[in-house]
């Protein structure tokens, strides 16, 4: 198994139960009433028929106490690239993209309970999970309808017996890199903690999780989705935001060897997602839900710290009939894809009695990070910078339509600055999601007092010498897209040549991956790429092939090193003499080369592990000559007009422009002749 400490959660298990009339199994220990909820009232948005409604309240008495849930359909559990995929008797795969799916996941509250949370699915009666500011709640169904008899359990921590995590050590070293965009951020690692961050998660059931429900490929999606619904309240005050973008089910036979050990399976399930599924797929994690017992009290394994990557998997057991738990599971173990490691109980708290991250894990469903968690959290975005997080997907139509109030802009809307009560937006008519009259605009980078600003305005500075400005065009609220100078620019005193807004060395990577005190390798190391061995080569074409460097091509292949951390931040590291390299098991991520676009010589950069001229590299050096002298050149090799002048030949003054200043200047003057009124008034009442 790969050399990286892996996190497990442990569960005991439960046997004695109380079955109610409909085959609902409550565990030994456990509280539960019988209550039947009253739909009060409900909103079909947009008046779609054959939807089920967006909002929906429901009124329940529950230990004398009258409850009512404030509900909301979850329009971000599935994407728009959803899909579906089972396999036949004969063994043929056949994968779906299902629109006519019964959308009936909700998130909510409960009224007049600050800290509630309520996640709840609706499609045979009310079935999830609520949570009052005293105690944690299920529900479920006994008759199949939202408004029959339903079973209420409340969850306790002392009614159940939990299991230890087997791991004590939670420091780990990876022997891979997380996928990080390669081209420079303006913004940089922090705006990635404060900017909302989407999961897009892939979940197969093995071959043992469909017969537990029966060969029930409806039963199987509605458990599925409950968990992901859960799932996806549980990270949002991450400011991260859950979606399934497919779901396998194993119909005729395992694709994996799957065995008791849970760390054979998640190795097993690795190479299955590698060899297999990402060809198929676009996701950033890809989770096993599995029916086999696993060995121990073990319920769940993932690798950390390792979403963008190869290892960005899971193995959950499928360890309880009821989704929120098994839910919860899944929220834990992708915690630890996402950098968390076990919360220490003495020093970490979160706002329930029981926290996601817990080392153990009992009947009371954790419904809440701890502040511990949050910090592994930001910790691993600050280091990683997985940037797969930033891309927010397209959620399915299915999900049904753009719902007034929620806080994102859908089809159909102008603007959604969230609920009434919690809009502070003067543009946006947070009851319609429409722009107030005289406003142009209710966000964005080019919107200022609800107006658009006017052509020319900055609207993105200039980050460094390889960058350049952006301004706003005058028609749209957003800045446009983020160009930089043109490739081959010479930067950094000409120790290197801007490339697609960067300006690569070879000791800023070696600071990357060894540290701040890490030092470029003397030319005698960089003499070894020639030898074309797995430490020292140019090219890579499969696992074991290593291409030697042309002479002229050294400085382009393995990236070498001196001083620095003993191990560096990603791979594993061979040292000869005063020589230190990376190099990595895969070579599809094999990052220990030396960037495109560095320099290797006067007039010449790496590209593709060749020192080139500049205009074979680029094809671009004459742009800016073929560019008038209003514009100049882009790394699209495309003509950029400065301020003032408009596309496409930046010969024509912007009208706009002229106008500002021309108002600019008539307001001064006519400052200028009202101060030298004053002046002279004053004057001549003083000599009388």
């Amino acid at each position: 198994m790969e050399q990286t400490i892996l996190l497990l959660v442990l569960i005991l298990d439960a046997s004695l139960t109380l079955t109610g009339s409909h085959g609902h199994t409550f565990e030994e220990g456990t509280h539960w009433e019988v209550v039947r909820p009253v739909k009060i009232h409900s909103i079909r948005k947009r008046h779609i028929e054959g939807h089920r409604p967006q909002t929906v309240n429901y009124a329940i008495t529950l230990g004398g106490r009258a409850i009512e849930m404030q509900l909301e359909k979850n329009n971000e559990l599935l994407t728009k690239e959803y899909t579906e995929t089972h396999y036949q008797d004969d063994g043929t795969r056949v994968t779906t993209s299902p629109t006519d799916i019964d959308h009936c996941y909700y998130h909510g509250k409960l009224l007049h309970d600050s800290e509630s949370s309520v996640s709840i699915s609706t499609c045979n009666g009310l079935k999830g999970y609520f949570r009052t500011a005293e105690q944690r709640y299920l529900i479920e169904p006994l008759t199949g309808t939202d408004e029959g008899d339903h079973a209420v359990t409340t969850l306790n921590t002392t009614e159940a017996t939990p299991a230890v995590c087997g791991v004590t050590n939670t420091s780990w070293n990876t022997d891979f890199e997380v996928l990080t965009s390669r081209s420079r951020s303006r913004s940089g690692s922090l705006s990635l903690v404060q900017q909302k961050k989407y999961v897009e998660l892939f979940l197969v059931a093995d071959n043992r999780a469909f017969l537990k429900a029966k060969r029930d490929q409806a039963a199987l999606r509605r458990k599925m989705f409950e968990m992901v619904n859960f799932v996806n309240l549980a990270y949002k005050p991450l400011n991260t935001f859950v979606a399934l973008v497919g779901l396998e089910i194993w119909s005729k036979k395992d694709f994996i060897s799957v065995t008791p050990p849970a760390g054979a399976n998640l190795d097993a399930f690795k190479n299955w997602r590698k060899s297999d599924l990402n060809s198929r797929q676009k996701h950033d994690v890809a989770h096993l839900i599995s029916g086999i017992d696993f060995e121990g009290a073990t319920v769940g394994l993932a690798y950390i710290g390792t979403l963008c990557s190869s290892h960005s998997v899971g193995v959950v057991q499928d360890h309880s009939d009821r989704a929120i738990a098994v839910g919860a599971t899944l929220a834990h173990e992708m915690g630890h894809n996402l950098g968390m490691d076990h919360d220490d109980s003495s020093s970490c708290s979160c706002s329930g009695d029981s926290c996601i991250m817990a080392a153990a894990l009992s009947w009371n469903v954790p419904r809440s990070f701890s502040g511990c968690s949050s910090s592994n959290y930001e910790k691993y975005l600050l280091r990683s910078n997985p940037t797969c997080l930033l891309n927010k997907p397209e959620y399915a139509s299915l999900a049904s339509p753009a719902v007034c109030g929620n806080g994102f802009l859908e089809t159909g809307e102008q603007c959604d600055c969230g609920t009434v009560e919690d809009c502070t937006n003067p543009c946006c008519n947070a009851t319609t999601c429409t722009l107030k009259p005289g406003s142009q605009c209710a966000e964005g980078e080019c919107c200022e007092n609800c107006k658009i600003l006017p052509r020319s305005k900055e609207c993105r500075s200039k980050h460094d010498e390889c960058d350049l400005p952006e301004y706003c065009d005058g028609k749209r609220a957003t800045c446009p897209e983020d160009v930089f100078v043109v490739n081959g620019l010479p930067c950094d005193g000409g120790l290197g040549y801007c490339f697609n807004g960067q300006c690569p060395q070879r000791p800023n990577q070696c600071i990357k991956m060894y540290g701040f005190n890490a030092k470029e390798g003397p030319s005698n190391c960089y003499n070894q790429n020639t030898r074309g061995t797995y430490y020292a080569f140019c090219r890579r074409p499969s696992k074991n092939q290593y291409i030697p460097c042309q002479k002229q091509d050294v400085l382009c292949g393995k990236l070498f090193c001196t001083n620095g951390k003993d191990s560096p931040n990603y791979g594993r590291m061979v040292r000869f003499g005063n020589c230190k390299a990376s190099f990595y098991e895969d070579h599809l991520e094999d990052y220990g080369q030396v960037d495109d676009g560095t320099k290797c010589g006067d007039g010449k950069v790496c590209s593709q592990n060749e020192c080139m001229d500049l205009e074979a590299a680029y094809r671009n050096t004459n742009c800016s000559a073929k560019c008038p002298g209003n514009a100049v050149c882009n790394h699209k090799a495309q003509c950029q007009c400065k301020p003032g002048w408009l596309p496409p030949d930046c010969d024509t003054e912007d009208e706009d422009t002229l106008s500002t200043g021309a108002i600019i200047a008539i307001a001064v003057t006519c400052i200028l002749v009202v101060v030298g009124l004053i002046v002279g008034v004053v004057a001549f009442l003083k000599r009388q």
